[in-house]
């Protein structure tokens, strides 16, 4: 089930599997307390990492709730389960209070809870449910958003959800006085995404446009600091390009899911590989890194390492 159907339901059941964005996850506790019409948080109880116990668990699924009729019990993000603790869940979950609504979460695809026999719903949007949300959610500010600014803001932002929001609401706070939100106040308000510059500058470079790869490399380049996460992002992002090009039989998914990114990233990613081919690509990541121990062992300066970076690559 995808978060767009689940959030249409009108009734629920006992547990759920909810995996993906974190935010989304967040919108679906908001949904979960909406229906099940719990507003103290003495009705709810929650599970991490730190304090996750099997039989806590359970003694808390049956606990009578203190301002509702129904509870809700939340276990998120933990990182195992042993085995005699999947079987107590597994008989427990076969008959679950009735009043308990169950929900387990990974937002980090730990797939921990695939044991489970339960309804899944996968916290994830597409581009157009995505540009629908933006839309409402600017709508509901009594702001106007035309598709191509929507386009705007989500590719600022790698379609990152907790971002979005974020300037979603920057947005609307300094345009108090104006009807429409446009492209002009993305540009000038929203900061793109450290990895969305190195994409652009990624692109350049497999165009082979020289001058404006060194603009915009200079542009990027700052204090020591700066240069180093330029150049580690620089090489993060190489090394990703080959293995989304070499990993044919994984999904765009599948790959974000290694490197912990969304996948629109690794979409960016394969187009801009068009422009290299497999052997330049292996080539560069090996250059980069022959490189950084250059730069590590004194023989070569960050700002002229990120130079040469750029010029061997658009000589390659």
């Amino acid at each position: 089930m995808t978060y767009s159907q689940f959030i249409l339901l009108t009734k629920l059941k006992n547990v759920y599997t909810l995996c993906g964005d974190s935010f989304l996850a967040k919108e679906c506790i908001k949904f979960f307390k909406k229906k099940l019409n719990i507003e103290s948080e003495y009705d709810i109880s929650k599970f991490d990492n730190e304090n996750f116990s099997c039989d806590a668990l359970i003694e808390s699924c049956e606990q009578i709730s203190f301002f509702a009729k129904n509870r809700l019990c939340i276990v998120k993000d933990i990182k195992q389960i042993l085995e005699d603790d999947k079987k107590k869940l597994l008989k427990y979950i076969e008959n679950v209070n009735s009043f308990t609504t169950l929900i387990f979460i990974d937002t980090q695809n730990l797939k921990i809870f695939d044991f489970i026999n339960a309804e899944k719903v996968e916290l994830k949007l597409n581009d157009y449910e995505l540009y629908e949300y933006i839309g409402k959610e600017f709508k509901k500010q009594g702001k106007k958003i035309s598709n191509q600014t929507i386009n705007t803001l989500a590719s600022y932002c790698l379609n990152d959800m907790n971002k979005i929001n974020l300037e979603i609401q920057k947005l609307v706070a300094y345009s108090f006085n104006k009807d429409e939100i446009t492209d002009k106040d993305i540009k000038l308000l929203v900061n793109e995404s450290e990895e969305l510059v190195v994409f652009e500058l990624t692109n350049l470079l497999g165009q082979k446009q020289v001058d404006k790869s060194l603009i915009a490399l200079y542009k990027l380049m700052g204090n020591v600091e700066q240069n180093t996460k330029l150049f580690s992002l620089m090489s993060t992002t190489f090394q990703r390009m080959f293995f989304s090009v070499v990993s044919k039989n994984l999904t765009d998914d599948e790959i974000a899911k290694i490197f912990a990114i969304k996948p629109f990233a690794i979409k960016r990613l394969r187009q801009q590989s068009k422009n290299y081919t497999i052997s330049a690509l292996k080539d560069i990541v090996y250059e980069i890194c022959d490189v950084e121990y250059y730069i590590k062992s004194g023989k070569m300066t960050l700002d002229n390492a990120l130079v040469y970076i750029v010029m061997y690559i658009v000589n390659r």
